[in-house]
């Protein structure tokens, strides 16, 4: 199984979108996503993942002028997560990192691939996968990217929004009990929302 890369750049200030071009090349690997930060970071953030068939190189970018920070996580695909967005349909990719007891992955996993049954076509979106940072062992560290076609679509899959039930999302109320069950194991969480633009 491949691993992903997983690298968050501080740029510069005003300088996101100059290196936000400069970041499609990843030589040896496969570009997974190129984003700018909408909700969440600041405006300055550019993230970037690419999957690598063994262990992947450091940074070739962290020297650039327009970069102040690299963070930098590899992880351990869990399931799906091999496949990258396209692009061309716009739309917007969540990244969701859950925190939590490492015996509970597994269970997390199972929890979650059963949910997106029917949350897929109740929603509209497409989880890409769940990846496990490899360097964060106690807790663990678990990454979830989903595409939405747009922030309307993600708000109205959140399993604690009644407003959101209704017609169109027949099996909400099976994928809901599961996402409850899955936040109940977690010692934390939080979103970040991105789009190819910002």
């Amino acid at each position: 199984m491949p691993l992903l890369r997983f690298e968050e750049f501080t740029a510069q200030p005003r300088r996101a979108a100059v290196l936000h071009a400069k970041l499609g090349a990843v030589p040896g690997g496969r570009l997974f996503g190129l984003w700018r930060a909408q909700i969440g970071p600041g405006m300055n953030r550019v993230t970037r993942a690419s999957l690598w068939p063994g262990e992947p190189p450091p940074t070739s970018e962290a020297a650039d002028p327009d970069v102040v920070h690299v963070n930098t996580r590899v992880l351990d695909i869990l399931t799906r997560g091999d496949t990258p967005p396209d692009p061309a349909r716009g739309g917007i990719v969540t990244h969701r990192w859950f925190i939590l007891p490492p015996q509970h992955v597994a269970e997390m996993v199972a929890i979650t691939t059963e949910a997106w049954t029917g949350f897929e076509g109740d929603t509209g979106s497409e989880p890409l996968g769940l990846w496990q940072d490899r360097a964060e062992g106690e807790p663990a560290h678990v990454l979830l990217m989903t595409w939405y076609p747009s922030l309307a679509h993600w708000e109205q899959s959140r399993f604690w929004n009644s407003a959101a039930a209704g017609p169109d999302q027949a099996q909400r109320a099976k994928w809901g009990a599961l996402f409850a069950r899955r936040r109940a194991m977690l010692l934390d969480t939080w979103v970040t929302v991105h789009g190819t633009e910002a």
